[in-house]
């Protein structure tokens, strides 16, 4: 159903290390028993793969040429013997100390001109072609030795692309390939560069490409069209450094997958250009939040699903302490059970978690790991659970007579698009307005109304996939409505389809200009843009249909209607009032819907929002609850599930709508879990029941009769 991994490094073993046998006894044994010991204890508490060796550099080549990788050729070894696979890891995300003596200038330099010293990690250039070099250099060592080991099924480049703001680097190598890449783009004409980049703006007219500098911090915002361009130049960038590892790796390690740990933390580095080379979607998933944030959490997962639209794995599962905040509180152990089955059931075939041991020493000493510092501690809180979490693969397996987990479906299909929210990070206008913020709207509204929820980064690409969505959702995307996205658009509403769109959607150029025809969704002249701006944190201009009222925040637009839409909704107060808030325009069977203010996340407002939309909800349920709708195709058989996650502390009850299908009958089965205070597996079942119990913190698969 699914698998469980665990990041594990032998290279930070000494040569000697206390460790706990497998009969019990803790003694001081040598780095090869320690290893031993470590794999037979995960092969107890089912680990089936392991991540190693991206932090090892300088324990494989401890000097140039001086290759030894006797610790990981004896670690796969007794992987092999405990059925355990692994994925291997390029070490270039730490690149060692006598490399950086050898060639400092292979060091990254900030925005403010502050250099990177050696000494943490993700030190180094990606435009540098001397680090280019030691990197295939490298790469090509690792898969020479150790690529063709049965025991390695995978790959993973580097480590998390972008994490500690490292994508965009201000050199001297990068402002040259700057330079040569802005060259190709603007086909070597500098005026089309200046009237591109609105030059005459601050007297910021070029003679030749050789004058542009990066984007480095200044007195006043830098010119935002030249940012832009600097960000889609170093995400490119990126992609090409990974190519060359991975052309490496297919030819020196054939038959294995390759693979790379995104984060989502940020927005610096494009998902979608990321993975386009990859052959399997790796996510770490982590969050910066003082409590966990299920919602931002389910869409990362559904964003993964979708950016190859296949099973990933989560390759990294944060703990319930990590290191890095200012304060590092621990959250409750039933966060990782609930993680864990809000990953599988959104489309992660394995969840690995971070990782095998606590860290005795190093920055992550403080950061958790499944086994505890330590030794005598016979089974840790962790170990118990992945046991728990294992029997309830099982359990789902047998009781619902399944292989894998169902394939989460794609009602609602969300733009992701990474240009998009550059452009509103360049010229923000409002630091509290997020368009990530609105995708967590459209999130929300997705799980209290039982639809699943996808995401492509392109409108055309959402409208063309085999299964057309229910629902098109335009979380604040910026720009203008291309004519072939416009006519996709037309085609979906009149097939019946809806559209949902939010502030600042389709107000610039790619460019990041400013449309002089905003707003033109399906046909230019429909509606005029007179004015529009940012809310204060605490300010909400609210609407109303004449019968609800409703607050929007954030931000607020005055549209004027040309023809063809109605208004849904008009602004009783704030500067706009009696201008419209939600605007309607219907197509054949199709409808598309635009709010003028960003919604509140209310079960009322969803209630209200459906109704304008002409949709109806699965299930009827408090919005704490997350509904994912599911499907399993065996022997041409079409089997629909429901699952139910509750992050709560209280038990929930929902029951499903009877136009959930038109064949729909009830619940067939459903089954509840959780894990008691021993983090003990607790099952409810229940066969034939249409009102269906979900218990505090607990994960609930529901098969629906057909």
């Amino acid at each position: 159903m699914f698998t469980f991994g665990c990041a594990y490094y032998p290279d930070y073993l000494s040569e000697k290390s206390w460790c706990r046998t497998t009969s019990g006894e803790v003694k001081l044994v040598s780095w090869r028993d320690s290893i031993k010991y470590n794999l037979e204890r995960m092969r107890r508490c089912n680990v089936a793969t392991i991540r190693m060796g991206e932090f090892s550099w300088s324990t494989v080549e401890v000097s140039r040429g001086q290759l030894d990788f006797s610790i990981f050729e004896f670690t796969l070894d007794q992987a092999q013997a405990q059925e355990i696979d692994v994925i291997f890891c390029t070490p270039t995300t730490t690149p060692p100390k006598w490399l950086i003596d050898e060639m400092p200038e292979i060091l990254p330099v900030t925005r403010e001109g502050k250099g990177i010293p050696f000494g943490s990690r993700r030190h180094y250039d990606v435009n540098n072609e001397q680090y280019r070099r030691e990197s295939k250099r490298i790469t090509s060592a690792y898969a020479n030795a150790v690529g063709k080991h049965p025991a390695v099924v995978g790959w993973q480049t580097d480590n998390e692309f972008g994490c500690h703001n490292s994508v965009f680097v201000f050199t001297e190598a990068a402002r040259k390939n700057f330079h040569r890449w802005l060259r190709a783009k603007f086909q070597n004409n500098i005026d089309k560069l200046n009237d591109d980049w609105f030059g005459g703006f601050w007297s910021q007219r070029y003679k030749s490409f050789e004058q542009i500098e990066l984007p480095m911090s200044s007195w006043a915002d830098q010119n935002p069209h030249l940012e832009l361009d600097f960000r889609r130049f170093s995400n490119e960038q990126y992609q090409s450094f990974q190519r060359e590892q991975i052309e490496i790796i297919k030819a020196q390690s054939p038959a294995r997958f390759i693979t790379h740990n995104l984060m989502t933390l940020f927005s610096d580095l494009c998902p979608w250009m990321a993975v386009e080379d990859l052959d399997k979607v790796g996510f770490d998933h982590y969050q910066m939040d003082k409590e966990p944030h299920p919602t931002s959490s389910f869409w990362h997962f559904a964003l993964m699903r979708s950016l190859k639209n296949k099973p990933f794995i989560v390759l990294e599962q944060q703990p319930v302490q990590v290191n890095w905040q200012s304060i590092n509180q621990r959250f409750d152990y039933s966060w990782l059970f609930l993680w864990t089955l809000q990953a599988a059931t959104l489309g992660a075939e394995s969840v690995f978690y971070f990782s095998w041991q606590r860290f005795l020493g190093g920055a992550e000493q403080y950061h958790d790991g499944i086994i505890s510092h330590d030794v005598r501690v016979a089974e840790t809180w962790q170990e118990r659970a992945m046991k728990s979490m294992a029997k309830l693969s099982d359990e789902l397996k047998e009781r619902f007579a399944l292989d894998v987990m169902p394939t989460p479906k794609r009602d609602v299909v969300c733009i992701y698009d990474s240009e998009s929210l550059w452009s509103h990070e360049i010229t923000a206008q409002s630091s509290i307005y997020s368009s990530r913020r609105e995708i967590d709207f459209a999130t929300r509204l997705c799980n209290s109304t039982g639809l699943g929820l996808g995401f492509s980064n392109t409108i055309s690409n959402a409208l063309q996939s085999p299964e057309s969505p229910k629902l098109l959702i335009l979380p604040g995307y910026a720009f203008e409505i291309t004519d072939e996205e416009k006519r996709a658009m037309k085609d979906f509403l009149a097939s019946g389809g809806k559209i949902l769109s939010v502030p600042r959607t389709a107000m610039k150029k790619r460019n990041n200009q400013m449309s002089p025809f905003p707003l033109s969704f399906l046909d230019d002249g429909e509606l005029i843009l007179p004015d529009f701006g940012a809310l204060l944190e605490n300010e909400h201009d609210t609407f109303s249909d004449g019968k609800h009222q409703f607050e929007g925040a954030l931000w607020s637009e005055k549209i004027e209607i040309v023809k063809n839409w109605q208004v849904l909704a008009s602004f009783n107060s704030g500067l706009y009032k009696g201008s419209p808030a939600v605007l309607s325009r219907e197509l054949s069977g199709g409808r598309h819907i635009h709010i003028a203010t960003c919604p509140p996340a209310t079960e009322w407002f969803f209630s209200w929002l459906l109704k304008a939309l002409d949709m109806v909800p699965a299930v009827s349920q408090p919005s704490q609850l997350q509904i994912i709708p599911m499907q399993h195709l065996s022997d041409n058989k079409e089997r629909n599930f429901l699952a139910a996650i509750n992050f709560s502390n209280n038990e929930i009850n929902f029951h499903l709508n009877s136009n959930l299908s038109s064949k729909a009958s009830g619940a067939l089965l459903w089954l509840s879990a959780t894990l008691d205070e021993g983090e003990k597996l607790k099952l409810q079942t229940l066969s034939k029941g249409e009102a269906i119990t979900a218990p505090a913190r607990s994960f609930t698969l529901v098969e629906l009769a057909l």
